[in-house]
């Protein structure tokens, strides 16, 4: 049974990060970076390390307990306690790409999509194959690898959660396709179900399916709205991948709008 958060619970958890903000100077001192964070106009607390300089994008949880200083291009994400001021665990990569991190809505678990330290490695996932990873932040301990056999796991900072917490979706995206979207148990990082590509209208010339390029749960997590290339819309069931409805084409910020309303919804 899924449970729901309570509106006024997700409303608190959204402020309590909307005024963090984290600015970063750098090469202040040259080589390295000061990092000062705040609530509000209030200085929360100050950092300088070499790493620093190479961060590309910071995030906060969304109950503002954690930070997360993401560095794309050189490889690595840091994490940070935010009440003591410390960073607590870098996250390293083997390639410098850092495909995508974010914090389940409950500020208890992280999902890195890149395939992480070589430790505790999963022997039914390929050395060589990127898969994103699920953190404990209790623990700081790796829960899984979110992997099935058919690559289904890329979502490229593109993910969506439902909002009582249970499940995540994201869209297999490379930059040469866009594959099917695929749901996921955000707690275990068990695969669910895949969606498949929409086939195209009768008479259309493209031939196949068209593959997604954007997803959104339901807040029950029990639907999922699926874009496509050509901006139709299709409704599944997220327990299963089966098809439901599909809504038909729209322009593209309708389509967007679409799935914006579907997350915060369900229709």
């Amino acid at each position: 049974m899924h449970k729901t958060l309570p509106l006024l619970t997700l409303l608190l958890c959204a402020s309590a990060s909307a005024e963090l903000r984290a600015d970063i100077a750098k090469n202040t001192p040259p080589g390295q970076a000061t990092m000062r964070v705040y609530d509000g106009e209030k200085l929360v607390f100050q950092a300088t390390t070499p790493g620093l300089n190479a961060v590309t994008e910071s995030k906060f949880s969304p109950d503002g307990r954690w930070l997360l200083n993401i560095a794309d291009g050189s490889g690595y994400v840091q994490l940070w306690d935010v009440e003591k001021g410390e960073r607590v665990k870098t996250f390293l990569n083997a390639s410098s790409r850092i495909f995508g991190a974010d914090f389940t809505l409950d500020s208890e678990r992280l999902l890195l999509d890149f395939s992480g330290s070589q430790d505790k490695a999963d022997p039914r996932r390929p050395a060589y194959f990127p898969s994103p990873s699920l953190w404990n932040l209790a623990t700081l301990e790796r829960i899984s690898f979110v992997y099935n056999d058919k690559r289904e796991s890329f979502y490229d900072g593109k993910v969506t959660f439902s909002r009582d917490g249970e499940r995540m979706a994201f869209i297999r995206r490379t930059a040469y396709s866009s594959g099917p979207a695929s749901v996921w148990n955000a707690k275990t990082g068990a695969h669910i179900a895949t969606i498949s590509r929409l086939p195209y209208p009768k008479g259309a010339a493209q031939t196949g399916g068209a593959g997604a390029v954007d997803a959104r749960l339901s807040p029950d997590g029990q639907r999922v709205l699926v874009r496509y290339v050509d901006n139709r819309l299709a409704e599944y069931d997220a327990g299963t991948g089966n098809l439901l409805k599909v809504r038909g084409k729209a322009a593209e910020a309708e389509a967007r709008a679409q799935l914006e309303r579907f997350a915060q919804t369900g229709h």
